[in-house]
């Protein structure tokens, strides 16, 4: 793809619009970055610029003259800003297809719902315990495009949203895994199959020699899975698999060419790998066609260091277990926690709603929760499904809540925040609310 004196267009001044920015100046390309948001709050983000960029605030439309547009990932491809561009016939892609086009690197990518940065994270961390040269980015701390300069020697590992695959055309991953699928982002998306649709995107250009790895017991996966070119590897906790990774009597088993390994017992996991297993996996399958060995990859388990704010387990007191899950954001990612414990649960939950339908948890609440701790803007909507038909109490601080749960715990339960809501209400981010939590629990 030559950049050389090629008018490009970047929408959205984040961490991801400002590497693409750096990267098309880098190559020569006459660039214009775009966000509307003024200038006066964007004057970090101004500083990082290569010099010799254009910037335009206070708007979402790209340039008139632009011959390429890039979206951030935030940027909605539907986005009525972009309707000219697309009018003229100008090609409009996202930085995740910008970055394929010049990376030369086999590339294996994660998607779903939720797990997606545990499931990549830990991908990376086996395989570099294995002798393989890669590096670790995409959705999750580094983009894509940053990457692309010193490009590693065996494979790039990224975490893709639905948000990158929107302006995704060519993207070819060697291996890509759909975790799961959730109703999520339908703020953004409208419908399932529209979301769906687009996460289906990851294996669209993939070829019978490359590898589709997939959740056996998601309903949304096993239909958008059928009939794909690449070899098709599955996961499951529930039930054994032709190929892939399945649990046999507590034991993670692997299975290909008919042939089984036994990786090892899930209770001699990391503690906090344990409450994920379908993520473990995943990554299991992607770490053996990889080339790893069985007893690296049982090793990389037991020392896999849990992610913040993903059931991250807090501490214990007095019999009581405090587990943050503040990036479990959406309907699923509640349904996925709850299911991990087998132990009465008090859940912390609510905030900002993104058009989720929390009617579908409250047969699950009744098989494992006690007391519901409601915050935040959706804990009416949440309190209309209940209709009383479960004890629950309102909190109007992240501190109130956990001292609340507190009250109510027993030797024996859960504390868990598990919001299903975005936190962008009452803190920064989940990142803030679960150090809020987190702060809360270690001074009682």
């Amino acid at each position: 793809m030559n950049l050389k004196d090629k008018k490009v267009s970047i929408i959205g001044m984040a961490r991801t619009g400002i590497a693409t920015a750096n990267f098309l100046r880098k190559h020569g390309a006459r660039v214009t970055i775009t966000d509307e948001k003024p200038s006066a709050a964007l004057t970090e983000q101004s500083a990082q610029l290569e010099s010799g960029i254009a910037i335009r605030f206070e708007s979402s439309k790209p340039a008139l003259d632009a011959e390429l547009v890039v979206l951030s990932p935030g940027v909605d491809i539907h986005s009525p800003a972009l309707a000219d561009a697309r009018s003229q016939g100008t090609e409009i892609i996202s930085e995740l297809e910008l970055a394929y086009r010049f990376s030369k690197t086999p590339i294996i990518a994660v998607t779903g719902t939720n797990g997606k940065t545990t499931t990549t994270s830990l991908i990376g961390a086996i395989l570099k315990r294995g002798g393989l040269d890669v590096q670790v980015g995409g959705n999750i701390g580094t983009p894509f495009i940053s990457l692309v300069a010193s490009p590693p020697k065996d494979f790039m590992i990224l975490e893709v949203s639905s948000f990158q695959l929107e302006g995704a055309v060519r993207f070819h991953p060697q291996m890509s895994l759909i975790l799961n699928l959730t109703p999520d982002h339908l703020d953004r998306h409208k419908t399932m199959e529209r979301y769906a649709a687009l996460k289906e995107k990851i294996a669209v250009n993939q070829s019978k020699t490359d590898w589709l790895i997939c959740n056996r017991d998601d309903p949304w996966v096993s239909r958008i899975t059928q009939d794909k070119k690449p070899e098709l590897l599955q996961f499951s906790r529930q039930q054994e698999v032709n190929r892939g990774a399945f649990l046999q009597a507590g034991q993670i088993v692997l299975r290909r060419e008919g042939r089984d390994k036994f990786i090892g017992p899930v209770a001699a996991m990391a503690p906090g790998l344990q409450l994920q297993v379908e993520n473990v996996l995943a990554a299991v399958i992607a770490a053996d066609l990889a080339g790893v060995d069985a007893a690296v990859i049982a090793e990389s388990l037991k020392s896999f260091a849990p992610l913040a704010h993903r059931l991250e387990w807090v501490r214990s007191l007095k019999g009581v277990a405090f587990i943050n899950d503040s990036k479990g954001t959406n309907v699923g990612a509640v349904q996925k926690s709850l299911n991990s414990f087998d132990r009465p649960v008090i859940l912390i939950m609510g905030g900002q709603d993104k058009g989720a339908d929390f009617s579908v948890l409250k047969e699950l609440f009744k098989k494992k929760v006690k007391r519901m701790i409601l915050l935040g803007e959706a804990r009416q909507k949440i309190q209309a499904i209940l209709n009383g038909s479960f004890g629950y109490e309102e909190a109007s601080t992240m501190e109130a809540a956990v001292r609340q749960a507190w009250q109510h715990a027993e030797p024996g339960d859960v504390v868990l925040l598990s919001p299903a809501c975005a936190s962008f209400d009452m803190f920064r981010d989940y990142m803030d609310r679960g150090e809020q939590f987190k702060a809360t629990v270690n001074e009682l």
